[in-house]
């Protein structure tokens, strides 16, 4: 029986890095925080294994796992402005990216045999694994990966590299800044493209190279073999909702260009056939004298030109078809497969010796020799049939694994949906709350005016003193002015709305000076 023992690396493109992202991969999380984290079914951070994680720090030996005085997003800034690192402004809608997140790992079975050997360990929620002990093989398998990064990349871009050992499978979270060199000044900088292309077609092939790359220096050591590409493994890391979504988002386009594509190739169609009513009509004018030979001759040559290319467009246009309707194929298969728990069994190879006849026939005591030959060959075949219902019935018990993970996914996205509904609905009653009070306060024309100044004001960036009657005094309310990434019209909605407060405090302040 063959068992796939796939290393696994997954890229993702960053423009920012957040506290949250940081302090998850260092770990710096009370109790509390990690039982909450554990309330989502879809994630296992056992508390007894997490003294077990490491990081391997710029001097490329072991350290305990937040070792650091500096927590990870700050490490990356102070590298990205010592190159010098700039972002678009502000209020921009696209930024560039800045960092590669690297998780890297393999096979379940193997990463936790690398990780902790014979030793026995609970992967239930709950459980106590304070007794296992980290062995050198995944301190070494670390290790190497963290080389491999830093020939590809430069040891100083790396900004954090941790491995994790208290979640399902081990596996390794590093962060890198990708750097090129300008070529008119020859200055290092923060350069995407420098190593991981210019578009998606340079990437995929970039990304192909990494991953034998990476199973020549290192998987190849650890008897992991090379990961399949993404494409044929339609490996996905979002929440199943999101990635059928993704799916039925990515068929949709591929459909709109399979039609955009059909009635370019009708257009092309229709302007090969007038030309080629346009070259009958010439000969016929060629046959009753209405034209001269060397003016056929000449119109001819035109249209067979136009017709010529023409071809060429239609032949491209054909086959980007076939491409998009084989995407479009791809993708509803994919998205069927997706919604659907159970998968199909794969075919085993067994690799056997056909039972055979040994040694001669006897000359006496046939009977019991043929006897004996066909209790070797039904003892042969039995092994053989265990062997296959083995396989099957191994696959069987991870159909049946695979409609539980699902069933708690499901679960675990509704529980997520419920909270976020329950958020909105109270933000929903606090926004309809504060819009009755704006109206019943703009009811008012005194008030009203009131209002208006003090937004107006504060659009202005003018101090806002409110007069309560009893003397000039300023609002207590706290007010920042302008955030640097607010856009005008969410700075004068939130100037608004901080003038109403502001008004209602004073006429709060009025009524009990008047009491």
């Amino acid at each position: 029986m063959t068992v796939d023992r796939k290393q696994a690396m997954h890229v993702d493109a960053c423009k920012s890095f957040s506290t949250a992202e940081a302090n998850e991969n260092e770990r710096r999380w009370n109790e509390d925080k990690i039982d909450r984290k554990n309330l989502d079914p879809t994630n296992h951070y056992d508390k007894t294994r997490m003294k077990l994680n490491f990081e391997i720090g710029s001097d490329g030996k072991i350290h305990p796992l937040g070792y650091h005085e500096k927590p990870l997003e700050v490490r990356l800034q102070e590298r990205l402005a010592t190159l010098g690192w700039k972002p678009f402004k502000p209020d921009s809608k696209i930024q560039p990216n800045c960092c590669a997140k690297f998780i890297f790992g393999g096979n379940h079975d193997r990463t936790l045999e690398m990780a902790f050997g014979n030793q026995n360990i609970n992967l239930e929620k709950g459980a106590d694994n304070g007794h296992l002990r980290r062995c050198e093989e995944i301190e070494n398998w670390a290790k190497d990966v963290y080389g491999w990064c830093a020939r590809r990349y430069g040891q100083e871009n790396i900004v954090g590299f941790q491995v994790h050992l208290d979640e399902s499978s081990p596996h390794i979270h590093a962060l890198i800044v990708p750097v090129g060199v300008r070529p008119k000044s020859g200055r290092e900088c923060v350069m995407w493209s420098a190593k991981f292309g210019k578009d998606r077609f340079e990437y995929g092939k970039i990304l192909k190279d990494m991953h034998t790359s990476l199973y020549e220096d290192v998987g190849s050591k650890y008897g992991l073999e090379r990961g399949d590409s993404v494409d044929r493994r339609n490996v996905q890391h979002l929440h199943k909702r999101d990635y059928i979504r993704k799916l039925a988002k990515e068929a949709k386009q591929a459909e709109k260009a399979v039609k955009g594509l059909q009635s370019m190739i009708r257009n092309l169609e229709s302007k090969v056939f007038s030309y080629k009513l346009q070259l009958e009509k010439a000969e016929n004018e060629l046959a009753s004298g209405r034209i001269t030979l060397d003016r056929y001759e000449e119109q001819k040559a035109d249209i067979q030109k136009l017709i010529a290319e023409y071809q060429v467009k239609l032949e491209d246009k054909a086959d980007k078809l076939h491409a998009k309707e084989q995407e479009l194929e791809r993708l509803t298969a994919d998205a069927a497969k997706a919604r659907s728990v159970v998968q199909p069994f794969r075919n085993h190879k067994v690799d056997f010796t056909p039972p055979r006849i040994t040694g001669k026939v006897p000359l006496f005591g046939t009977d019991k020799w043929v006897e004996r030959q066909n209790q070797h060959i039904a003892k042969q075949f039995t092994e053989i049939v265990r062997n296959i219902e083995s396989l099957y019935r191994n696959d069987a018990a991870r159909q049946v694994e695979a409609a539980q993970l699902n069933v708690l996914t499901d679960y675990g996205e509704f529980y997520q949906l419920k909270r976020e509904n329950q958020s909105l609905s109270g933000i929903n009653q606090e926004l309809e709350s504060e819009l009755n009070t704006l109206l019943e306060q703009l009811a008012i024309p005194s008030v009203r005016n009131l209002i208006f100044a003090v937004a107006d004001a504060l659009i202005g960036g003018q101090p806002v003193p409110i007069s309560s009657g009893g003397g000039g005094s300023t609002s207590d309310l706290p007010w920042d002015g302008r955030r640097p990434d607010e856009d005008e019209k969410a700075y004068r909605r939130r100037c608004l709305s901080y003038a109403v407060q502001v008004v209602r405090n004073s006429q709060k302040q009025t009524m009990c000076r008047k009491r």
